[in-house]
């Protein structure tokens, strides 16, 4: 297959894999933790977010070519790069189910609180296995039209939302206990490190090489969203009103309005949000299928995505909490999961790259979609 995904649609996969659910689940539970200074901790996170997406680009510039899973059995022999596969595939089905599970519970709460959640995850489900099946490129295509919608929505939005600004709320700075700070920042450390996806993409891309560029300006562009909706919810809302709120983002585009003659219009914002959280549903989606086809052989990758998208809708119709619950769930007790699956493996791969640097690479491109 040949690659033909720009370095302009890798920026905007990474941004659609890493912002969604960061800017829906983390700005309340960081204004709990570190106060009014929680901007802060998004800046904090931000510079190790960046730092992260610098190895996981050096590392991904390894690759010649292959797909990860081949690459993988290139370098470390077969049972350990289908060991890989597969332990990555079970954590990307894992953090599927949770992306869709968190939407679910978002869309329930604030427009469809009649609707039966089965139905709801399974149009999730529904469409991001349809987009899968188009292939990465139509996923990319997709991203790069919503980023270009971003770029556009957030500067209004923020002129609009100027006058209700009041940067008094943030003084005193540095005010918060800086453990209380720091603790903060690891929640969106924890969501940042999901660059590891690049992983999985950069064979895909047009110009391999320009994935250190792509991952850093995806990685800026999303924790820069997140500072951007803590400084609003907090100087607009305070520090005491913000941890109250389920999803301060959608608090906060709520009282966007023009004058006195056109209100409501936050729908335009979320709007552009439900793109990016189908977009995140398609990395990961496509994440899953990827690692699990090519690491168990299989020979079907159309009937590979039904099985595992049955599953999934499977999966999250379940008992699972709600609002605030599913954000400290989704952040909190997941962190260590994230930092194993989307750091610790990485630098072993980096270790063991570095180990069999001399090992003859088996040669040959890209096998299959």
């Amino acid at each position: 297959m040949k690659p033909a995904i720009s370095t302009a649609q890798t920026v905007a996969l990474i941004q659609s894999a890493i912002t969604p659910t960061m800017v829906l689940a983390l700005p309340s539970v960081m204004v709990s933790i570190a106060h009014h200074d929680a901007w802060i901790s998004g800046i904090v996170a931000a510079i190790v977010g960046l730092v992260m997406a610098l190895g996981i680009a050096m590392i991904g510039r390894a690759n010649k070519g292959q797909l990860f899973v081949a690459w993988m059995e290139s370098r470390f022999g077969r049972p350990i790069g289908v060991t890989v596969g597969i332990m990555l595939g079970i954590y990307y089905f894992n953090a599927f189910c949770v992306i869709v599970r968190t939407f679910a519970n978002f869309v329930s709460d604030i427009v469809l609180d009649a609707t039966p959640l089965f139905l709801l995850t399974g149009i999730m489900v529904l469409v991001a296995a349809f987009t899968v099946m188009q292939g990465i490129e139509a996923i990319a295509r997709s991203a790069f039209m919503v980023l270009l919608l971003i770029m556009v929505i957030i500067p209004v939005s923020v002129f609009i939302l100027y006058t209700d600004i009041s940067f008094e709320r943030l003084i005193p700075v540095l005010d918060t206990n800086l453990v209380r700070i720091a603790v903060a920042s690891f929640p969106p450390i924890g969501l940042l490190s999901e660059v590891s996806v690049l992983l999985l993409i950069i064979p895909y891309m047009k110009k391999p090489a320009s994935c250190l560029r792509a991952s850093l300006i995806g990685t800026l562009l999303g924790s820069s969203q997140l500072v951007l909706v803590i400084l609003l919810a907090l100087t607009i809302f305070g520090q005491q009103l913000v941890p109250l709120m389920s999803y301060a983002f959608v608090n906060v585009m709520a009282i966007v309005e023009v004058g006195e003659f056109l209100e409501r219009i936050e729908v335009f914002t979320v709007s552009v949000w439900f793109l990016t959280m189908y977009i995140k549903l398609a990395v990961f989606l496509f994440a899953t299928v990827h690692c699990l086809f090519h690491s168990l052989r299989l020979h079907s990758e159309r009937h590979t995505v039904i099985g595992i998208s049955i599953l999934a809708v499977a999966t999250t119709s379940g008992e699972w909490p709600r609002n605030m619950n599913t954000g400290m769930m989704a952040t909190l007790v997941n962190m260590p999961v994230l930092l194993i699956m989307n750091i610790a493996m990485p630098v072993l791969i980096a270790i063991g790259l570095l180990i069999t640097r001399g090992k003859s690479k088996q040669k040959g491109g890209m096998q299959g979609p």
